[in-house]
């Protein structure tokens, strides 16, 4: 018998850029000329975007000579699936895209998912830039390679670590978005600020009703201090292996509830409401106080949470549901636990720990639904 070793130790570079300002798309095709000239560019958008920018962008880059492609996806959740990441797989091979190609992923934060998912197989990868349309995506999911598509067992199951090669968040797209959309994205900022910066979180407290209205500058600050967070988090933990999990925060109930109501529910609503149910968990563990857990209470209020949709579900289906979450082990559930405004419990390098369902049931049956009854959103506004 003979062994023979393949040595492949190497580092590799992945690091980017994230450019947040006004006016990037208008800017964008001499900005890929200079900084990421490809054979070809891949436009893949969603039905709104397509409408909103993408035929523009398409234009543009025409103009500029550039070769370029652009591919939809429908409005919403159920894009991110393995129909329609072979779809557009076959349609870029119909078209001739080669390896030299760049895919642009226009929209949010399902756009961005499946597009970089897209990239991370193509013939076994290519490169992709993000151009992130809407608040949610722009302060979280266009930043740090996380790629993937939803599979009937949940969500993000199936995927990809594939880093951009850039990010261009351009705030003038964010005058497209909803109320619900602006608010959905900030529940994501807020999130981050619970977890790691509390000076961050009461920004966002004073500033809110300024971002609410959608001033530039607000939320240009809010988008600049969240991506600052996690992008130092994905530095230190690209693969989520220990401190990237603290992103997750709200993220294991807010995904079960968000499967729940068959992806309908807006995803930023989901998570708040995970937020909730999540920081309750730490309150009933007696590692939350009471003050910080009002704090988070009140500013989802303002976030118009809709708690009542907890009492539409089962707690029991809720807990089944997240024996199913990616940070599961041996269909055990492990939660981020909130200490204070700001920080997060860790030990030895551990930043979530398993939690008894009983616990987790108390934690959902004590979530203050008396709180404003906001109506559950659903995606069909949304580009995602």
């Amino acid at each position: 018998m003979q062994t023979i070793n393949v040595q492949l130790k190497k580092v590799i570079d992945t690091s980017y850029g994230i450019t947040v300002g006004a006016g990037l798309l208008a800017r964008l095709p001499e900005m890929l000329k200079r900084e990421c000239p490809a054979s070809s560019y891949v436009i893949i958008a969603d039905k709104a975007t397509e409408k909103l920018f993408g035929r523009t962008l398409e234009a543009e880059l025409k103009k500029a000579g550039s070769k370029v492609l652009l591919l939809s996806v429908p409005n919403g959740e159920l894009s991110k699936s393995q129909k329609e990441k072979s779809r557009l797989e076959e349609a870029m091979l119909k078209a001739g895209v080669d390896r030299k190609a760049v895919v642009l992923a226009l929209g949010g934060g399902v756009v961005g998912d499946l597009a970089g998912f897209v990239s991370a197989t193509y013939m076994r990868g290519i490169p992709y830039i993000q151009l992130p349309t809407t608040l949610l995506a722009m302060v979280d999911s266009s930043v740090g390679g996380k790629t993937g598509i939803n599979n009937k067992r949940g969500k993000n199951l199936i995927g990809a670590f594939h880093q951009p090669s850039a990010v261009y968040a351009d705030v003038e797209t964010l005058k497209s978005l909803s109320d619900v959309e602006i608010r959905n994205g900030l529940v994501e900022a807020v999130k981050m600020f619970m977890t790691s910066d509390k000076e961050s979180f009461e920004f966002a407290k004073e500033h809110l009703d300024e971002a609410l209205t959608r001033n530039a500058d607000i939320l240009a600050e809010i988008i600049a201090r969240a991506v600052r967070i996690k992008a130092g988090v994905v530095e230190r933990d690209e693969y989520e292996n220990g401190e990237r999990m603290v992103l997750n925060f709200g993220h294991t109930i807010g995904h079960a509830i968000e499967k729940l109501s068959g992806f309908k529910m807006l995803h930023g609503q989901a998570v708040a409401v995970g937020i909730m149910v999540e920081a309750q968990i730490a309150h009933t563990l007696g590692r939350l106080s009471a003050q910080a857990l009002s704090e988070v209470r009140e500013i989802l209020a303002r976030l118009e949470t809709p708690l009542s949709v907890l009492k539409k579900m089962k707690p029991a289906t809720i807990i089944a549901m997240t024996k199913g979450d990616k940070k599961s082990v041996a269909g055990q559930a492990r939660y981020v636990i909130l200490k204070e405004i700001g920080k997060v419990e860790e030990k030895d390098g551990r930043f979530v720990e398993e939690v008894g369902d009983e616990e987790v049931m108390r934690a959902i049956n004590n979530t203050n639904v008396r709180t404003k009854d906001t109506k559950v959103r659903t995606r069909k506004s949304l580009h995602g």
